[in-house]
């Protein structure tokens, strides 16, 4: 029989939470909401940064003729853009101007003020404070998503090539213009002058918002440095090797996986295959290690791949001349012109495609008996 006092529950086994737990949990709940309801500044330092390539005359000059300056001038884009947001005319530049919006004359001392931007640039680097605060920490949670959604965007730029960096750029700037000017809607700048300063840089010619295009365009006078974003890179690259290094170490404990990896780093490198596949084990080691050390980002990349080991059979098949490739695209076929893929991916679902099982397993032979 069950004692009167105990209480037999139906469904779950799991007791409920005492008064004094419910309490708990509600109190912390509420904290956490506060803490979102609650003023957030978000704390940024934005660095400009002169070009220094100087003449061969400055150089050799350089005493006499002290530090070059340089200055950053209004710009007819700059100032149309940065003047039609009327959220924004009213919210920052009464405190520059010294009028009101309702003054018929506030719209004209705001094109003049932009109009007559003077940002004198040494050789040393002029530090603009971009800190924002924010109404709430909530609507900076929001802001911030969208920024790592532009700049995750920005990151899948193909670095090998300057003109895809600078369509790529101008949409990064055009989007996060975008963004920076419904911010006032969520609070004020920390300092108005400044973070207006740092806008209007993102719209100037003259300044470089990517480090690559500083030697592709000689109008090219400055450039901008988040000392932030510097170092959540720098910490994402040391997370980014510690995983390299721990991936490595795995990878050299199966043959299989290691050729697998050589293969496709041999690949990315351009090298013939023909000729790195007979290099021995330290050699082929010391090229991993290279690529891992230089390129620990793309190094976790084939790792992570688990179709490493079919693209680099399919890669040895095609330098063996079981495959081919054409010269003038990516598509891959048979030696009697069956069509494989469109490209290295392609090849993949054809290889796991179940109906090509035994193709696929004559293939492996070949390979076998090269290995023998």
């Amino acid at each position: 029989m069950t004692p009167n006092n105990t209480k037999i529950q139906s469904g779950s086994s799991k007791s409920s939470d005492s008064p004094v737990e419910e309490s708990s949990k509600q109190i912390v709940s509420n904290a956490v909401d506060n803490a979102y309801d609650e003023p957030y500044t978000d704390k940024r330092v934005i660095t400009i940064s002169p070009v220094r390539n100087y003449s061969n005359y400055r150089k050799v000059n350089i005493a006499a003729l002290g530090p070059r300056k340089d200055v950053i001038g209004s710009s007819i884009r700059s100032s149309q853009i940065l003047s039609s947001n009327t959220e924004e005319l009213a919210a920052y530049f009464p405190a520059l101007v010294g009028l009101s919006p309702s003054n018929p004359e506030f719209v004209t001392a705001v094109k003049s003020w932009l109009s007559n931007i003077h940002i004198v640039v040494s050789d040393k680097d002029v530090t603009l404070n971009t800190s924002f605060v924010y109404n709430k920490r909530s609507d900076y949670e929001m802001i911030k998503a969208k920024e790592d959604a532009i700049n995750r965007e920005f990151d899948k730029t193909n670095r090998a090539s300057i003109r895809a960096i600078e369509h790529a750029v101008a949409r990064k700037i055009e989007a996060l213009n975008i963004l920076e000017s419904s911010k006032c809607k969520y609070g004020h700048p920390e300092n108005i002058e400044e973070y207006l300063m740092y806008r209007h840089c993102l719209l100037y010619p003259d300044v470089a918002k990517d480090i690559a295009l500083i030697n592709s365009n000689s109008n090219i006078r400055f450039y901008i440095k988040d000392e932030e974003k510097e170092r959540e890179k720098e910490r994402k690259l040391v997370d980014q090797r510690i995983k390299a290094i721990n991936n490595f170490n795995k990878l050299n404990q199966t043959d299989s996986n290691f050729e697998a990896t050589f293969v496709a780093i041999s690949v990315y490198n351009g090298a013939d295959l023909n000729t790195v596949l007979y290099k021995n084990r330290s050699e082929k080691a010391a090229t991993i290690i290279e690529f891992m050390n230089n390129h620990p980002d793309k190094f976790n990349k084939i790792i992570e791949d688990k179709y490493t080991k079919l693209k680099a059979d399919i890669e040895t098949l095609i330098a063996r001349g079981e495959l081919v490739r054409s010269d003038f695209n990516q598509q891959i076929s048979t030696t009697d012109g069956t069509f494989v893929g469109a490209n290295i991916n392609d090849a993949v679902l054809w290889f796991e495609n179940p109906e090509h099982k035994d193709i696929r397993t004559a293939f492996e032979n070949k390979l076998n008996s090269y290995n023998m």
